[in-house]
């Protein structure tokens, strides 16, 4: 009987040979067998404050890799609390596995403290939405089947979460053999609408790549800029495509939508033909395009067929599969001889003026930072009027360095995020911009960077309000009702007695000497910014109607 190994034990060994180095979460009863088989395989158990934190430290730690993340939680609440952090990865194409403990299946129906069984809180139901794949693995013989669709989901076409909820009897189940079978990665590639894509952007007069987060998450950098520099086409990016193409490069005319320059909003308002490359087309990034203006083609490149071709007027050439197997595929192609390079009538001078404040501008501040800190490094970027700063001022030398979603948009993601990536890159310089609200989120989870002695610096920008509500609200309702925080946190001193280095900066000059402090230290660090709490931020195009 000595070949006989639990489902725990085949569960930790693929993981293993998936390549999977960590595992975040938060350990309880009900999934001990298989959060300690990982331990014993090899796998290093980085323990959470907070679920929701940990699924964001595995989505950090997939963006990083590339491969799988893998986030855990007990039954019941330790489960639901990972449902935002799904959620998180399916809007971000992040392969994550999320597993969750369930009570023993020979125990169904009697109640159980944290149940997530039918009765209460039934996870596989719940995780459903919020991923590309979930399922209650009821018996140990059926394990390997639904392993291998889930994983095979995670990896493979758009990418993404999935989710296994697996009661405590079956994973300590015995059983003789399991066959995992770990997919290997295929080119997707959509040549059908070749010709009519190629004749599309040579007929066209003033055409546009619109550079989405499928860019960033698909690492087809260098792609985006050949296909550029061939055709002699403007590139602006969406908030979520920050960082597509450096922000000096000829052809780059800034950021569009909320965060966007005027420069780029007037473009998007004057071209005849877009070439959208990995972007939904959100509210977020066509929210200054006005309806007469839609163009009159698009090609949309996208590998998630739900929004293409539905959002704009427009008639829409779709591409579906791997983005960056798509642009290799169409730049090896193409006829040379026949390509019409385009005349671009205006300068790429994107840049809007600077506020003049009486206190610290995080705008100025912002605009100087990638002057300050390593070309080798990663800037995560929280939600709030903090993030949409930094999609408009902040210059991203090194293309994929800037990580931003503007889409679901959870507060207090990019610190976990920031700390999945820097246990995943630990030879990098992991950076995190979060605001005062994301941080009394999630912020004790820089205890758990300082215990694994991940030094993230994470730098906060203290306006002692929910600023980006409060000056929508303020314009838009005359109302700040729920925005204001009366007793003010103290971000350096948060961050001290989470055993991290603090440091509180007013002026422009002890950020930089913060910067500088920070990065030597080799140390988790928390920077406190306090900003001007009048600097109006960049996202007033959108406005609440009641």
């Amino acid at each position: 009987m000595e070949h006989l190994k639990t489902v725990a034990d085949y569960m930790a060994e693929a993981l293993r040979s998936l390549g999977v180095t960590h595992s975040f979460g938060i350990i309880g009863k009900s999934i001990c067998p298989i959060a300690l088989k990982m331990v014993d395989y090899g796998i290093e158990f980085i323990p959470g404050r907070h679920e929701s934190s940990s699924g964001f430290e595995a989505a950090g730690y997939a963006l990083k890799t590339g491969g799988l993340g893998v986030a855990f939680g007990t039954s019941g609440p330790g489960g639901t609390n990972l449902l935002t952090a799904a959620a998180h990865a399916k809007a971000n194409n992040l392969p994550v596995l999320f597993i969750t403990g369930h009570q023993s299946i020979k125990e169904l129906g009697i109640p159980q403290c944290q149940d997530s069984s039918s009765y209460l809180a039934d996870l596989a139901d719940m995780f459903r939405p919020a991923t590309l794949f979930s399922k209650l693995v009821e018996r140990g013989d059926h394990f390997s089947t639904i392993f291998n669709h889930a994983i095979s989901i995670a990896l493979s076409g758009q990418r993404g979460p999935v989710h296994l909820c697996i009661p405590f009897d079956v994973q300590t189940e015995m059983l003789e053999e399991c066959r995992i079978v770990i997919p290997e990665r295929e080119p997707l590639v959509s040549i059908g609408n070749f010709e009519r894509v190629i004749t599309a952007i040579n007929e066209s007069t003033r055409p546009l790549i619109i550079a989405g987060k499928g860019i960033n998450r698909s690492g087809t950098h260098q792609e985006l800029v050949q296909l550029a520099e061939t055709f002699n086409i403007p590139v602006v990016t969406s908030p979520g495509g920050k960082g597509a193409i450096a922000w000096d490069h000829p052809l780059y005319h800034g950021p569009v939508g909320v965060g966007g320059c005027k420069h780029g909003d007037d473009l998007l308002n004057s071209s005849d033909l877009y070439i959208v490359l990995g972007s939904r087309l959100s509210d977020m990034t066509i929210c200054n395009l006005k309806a007469e203006n839609h163009p009159a083609m698009l090609i949309q490149f996208d590998s998630d067929p739900t929004f293409v071709g539905k959002i704009l007027n427009s008639p829409t050439i779709s591409v579906s599969g791997d983005l960056r197997d798509n642009l290799s595929y169409y730049l090896e192609n193409i006829d040379r001889d026949t390509v019409v390079r385009h005349e671009i009538t205006v300068d790429a001078n994107y840049r809007d003026e600077l506020p003049d404040l009486p206190k610290l501008s995080i705008a100025s501040v912002l605009s100087t930072l990638s002057d300050q800190i390593p070309y080798n490094s990663s800037l995560f970027v929280d939600d709030g009027s903090h993030g949409f700063h930094a999609v408009k001022w902040y210059n991203v030398k090194k293309p994929g360095s800037f990580i931003f979603d503007a889409y679901f948009a959870c507060m207090g993601n990019a610190i976990g995020m920031s700390i999945g990536a820097k246990a995943a890159a630990p030879d990098e310089t992991v950076f995190c911009i979060t605001g005062d609200g994301c941080f009394m989120m999630l912020g004790a989870e820089i205890n758990t960077a300082v215990c694994k002695d991940l030094p993230v610096i994470f730098i906060v920008v203290n306006n002692m309000q929910l600023d980006m509500a409060l000056k929508g609200m303020e314009k838009t309702t005359g109302r700040i009702d729920g925005t204001l925080f009366e007793v003010p946190m103290d971000a350096a001193k948060f961050g001290e007695s989470l055993g991290a280095v603090g440091y509180k900066c007013e002026t422009a000059e002890q950020f930089a000497a913060a910067i500088d402090a920070a990065v030597a230290s080799n140390k988790v660090a928390v920077i406190e910014l306090l900003t001007d709490r009048d600097e109006m931020p960049p996202t007033a195009h959108r406005v609440l109607n009641l």
